[in-house]
């Protein structure tokens, strides 16, 4: 996704762009399988569709793929033969409505909406029925949340009482708190303090706390943004491995908001080295951000380890890729651009 679309708009900032728990050093396999993408193919635009802009997206057990258009703020399900079936969803605060769709996630036969203007996840079956929601709290800058199964969460803490994350279950009305936070909670730190670490190369105070967050049926997933570090807890939430990720164009990335830092006239400029991440068959595949408009986007192939196995280069000319998601009955890629208005597809075999 375009780093949570303007991620930052409520405080005026300026987007660019145990087992034995081990450190956070980089641990990569002797051989690294590069793949090159030639061709991403269109499944829908907006003179079909009516889909403006796609921001995020996700696999049905059908095969059919529900698609976030950020813009007109509602959920389309398309078929894999690329047929709109329904659209659901519009602007408001009512139930089943949106403000700020940062996220969809499907578990069984249910469709989970994250709107973390609202603070709301919507729940809808997968004909794009309402079914209920779950107001949820969060004191991180973006309210990260994913879903576990039908009534369970991980949510992102932003560091509240010396934690990182949380797993809440709506059913049983109860939470756990576990993780430890890079740094303070987002209530003490300090803007201008934040400013200056970053013109000064490091890692600003306002981000240490910021994650992506996904799950599979045994391990949670913590990509700590600011970091490119990837923790994977047991759904008790023990730390199982901590390992930094050192993606191809994450020096260019941090060095750029330095730069673009030093000449702020007050903003505080993001980076993301990724977009999306999913765990594929209790592997982590990462969608990277890039450096610059020039350069393709990349997935990065991580094992159970923490391991990168697999480079995959996209490819250059198609706009920027925001979220993807595998189809492993068919072995199909799809990718949401924002920026063209598009979904793509590819056949890649992850």
């Amino acid at each position: 996704m375009p780093y949570k679309y303007l991620l930052f708009t409520c405080i005026i900032l300026m987007i660019i762009g145990c087992s034995q728990t081990q450190d956070d050093s980089s641990k990569q396999p002797d051989k690294v399988t590069m793949v090159s993408v030639d061709t991403l193919f269109t499944f829908t635009d907006f003179e079909t569709h009516n889909i403006a802009q796609p921001t995020e997206l996700a696999i049905l057990e059908n095969g059919s793929v529900a698609i976030v258009d950020f813009d007109q703020k509602q959920v389309s399900l398309v078929s894999k033969l690329g047929d709109l079936i329904t659209s659901f969803g519009r602007e408001g605060r009512g139930p089943g409505e949106f403000i700020r769709i940062d996220n969809l996630f499907v578990t069984d036969d249910v469709i989970h909406v994250i709107d973390t203007n609202l603070n709301m996840i919507s729940k809808f079956d997968t004909e794009g029925n309402f079914i209920n929601g779950h107001a949820y709290k969060s004191a991180a800058i973006l309210k990260e949340v994913s879903a576990i199964d039908r009534t369970k969460y991980i949510i992102a803490t932003g560091g509240v009482d010396s934690t990182l994350l949380s797993v809440t279950d709506f059913n049983t009305d109860s939470t756990f708190y576990f993780g430890t936070p890079k740094g303070e909670s987002i209530e003490v730190v300090d803007f201008q303090e934040s400013l200056n670490q970053l013109k000064n190369g490091e890692i600003p105070g306002l981000y240490k706390n910021m994650v992506t967050l996904r799950t599979d049926n045994d391990h949670i997933y913590a990509f700590l943004n600011a970091y490119s570090i990837l923790q994977k807890y047991d759904q008790n939430g023990k730390l199982v491995w901590e390992q930094k990720i050192e993606l191809p164009y994450n020096e260019d990335i941090f060095r750029a908001t330095v730069e673009k830092a030093k000449n702020s006239p007050g903003g505080l400029p993001a980076y993301a080295y990724i977009n999306d991440l999913e765990v594929i068959d209790k592997e982590i595949v990462i969608l990277s951000n890039r450096k610059n408009s020039e350069v393709p986007q990349q997935l990065i192939k991580v094992n159970s380890a923490g391991e990168i196995t697999d480079i995959y280069t996209l490819p250059a000319h198609v706009g920027y890729l925001a979220a993807f998601d595998v189809d492993n009955e068919s072995n199909t890629v799809y990718f949401a651009s924002s920026e063209d208005g598009m979904v793509y597809k590819s056949p890649i075999s992850l």
